[in-house]
This record gives C-alpha cells, structure tokens and sequence, in this order.
C-alpha cells in the first residue's frame, strides 16, 4: 500500500496584475482528474495543499507540465511538505522579537544562493527591511510594510539571479492549518 503524502504547493507569480490568470477552482479539477487527491486551494495566489504519493520533485515536475499543457505558460512551482512548512515557521528568526505578524514574509528560493549572491543582497538589510538567509529560503521583516519596501520579490530575483515566490505569514500559517485537516 502507498502513503500519501500531504504536499504544500506555491505557484510563483500567477494570478498577478490580470497576467498568467489560473482560477483555482478549475485547476483544484485539473489536479483531481490527473491523479492528485484532497486538493484544497487558499485564495487566488497559488496556494495549494493536496495528497499524492509522489515525492516533492515528482510534484512540482507534474505540476509545471500540467500548467504549460493546459494554460501555455511556464510557472515556476515550489513543493513543500507540510512539516517542513511548520518547521520554516517554528524557525523564524524574528518572531521571538514580538514582531507584528503582519510584517512577516518568507521567499523560497528556487535554488540555494552562493556566498556572492548572499553578499550582494545583505548590502540591502536595513533597519527598515530585515532578512536572514536560511538555505534556500529568506525570512523577511518588512518594518515599514512590504508594499513600501524597494526589496520585494522582484527585486531579490534580479539580485540572485534566480527565481522565488513570496508569501506572508498569515498565509502560510493558513496553508499548514488547511494541511493538518
């Protein structure tokens, strides 16, 4: 008999400003009709919890084909399992500091930046907006608010030279709730 595994789906840059539109609800159906089970989706922004067999690669690769095959374009796909979500939150490095949860964000890399890509992005922590790397993920503390800080995800992607989605903390602390019913 095969377990299943709970798996935390981020879909990078969908859904934003009218461009690279997926409705959640009819890709929930693409993902049932092509094998994955209890498929749970968490507002329109690429958020997406689902059971499968598959390891997380597995995932991701089904995944981005699925998206090129029945949309036309390619989407950059972060699979997580939901341990390692709660993990990523249980390690936050600025929640012991009574930060508001409202200023917490975490970019997933998609690879591990090197020592120079790390060194050139540290030259932009401030007091403003902090961030601590941690393998291929970047916590962030937005003091002055995300939408008015110049390191948003974009910005990180030219700086690393690789490509990332970001999600608040309300919202991840939604996924690994949707993920434990």
């Amino acid at each position: 008999m095969n377990n299943l595994n709970t798996h935390i789906v981020l879909l990078r840059g969908i859904n934003v400003g009218g461009h690279r539109k997926i409705k959640m609800v009819d890709f929930k159906q693409l993902l049932l009709a092509h094998g994955f089970q209890n498929v749970r989706t968490y507002i329109q922004s690429g958020n997406i919890i689902l059971e499968s067999t598959l390891k997380n690669a597995a995932v991701k690769e089904q995944i981005e084909s699925l998206i090129i095959e029945n949309y036309g374009f390619q989407v950059t796909v972060f699979v997580l399992k939901a341990k390692e979500l709660a993990s990523i939150l249980k390690n936050n490095p600025f929640v012991g500091r009574q930060v508001p949860i409202e200023k917490l964000y975490c970019t997933f890399l998609e690879n591990q930046p090197n020592q120079a890509a790390k060194a050139l992005l540290l030259e932009f922590n401030s007091k403003d907006q902090e961030f601590v790397f941690d393998g291929a993920l970047l916590y962030f503390c937005y003091h002055i608010g995300y939408g008015k800080s110049k390191v948003t995800n974009p910005f990180v992607e030219r700086k690393l030279k690789m490509q990332g989605t970001t999600r608040n903390w309300k919202t991840m602390t939604k996924l690994l709730e949707i993920s434990s019913i």
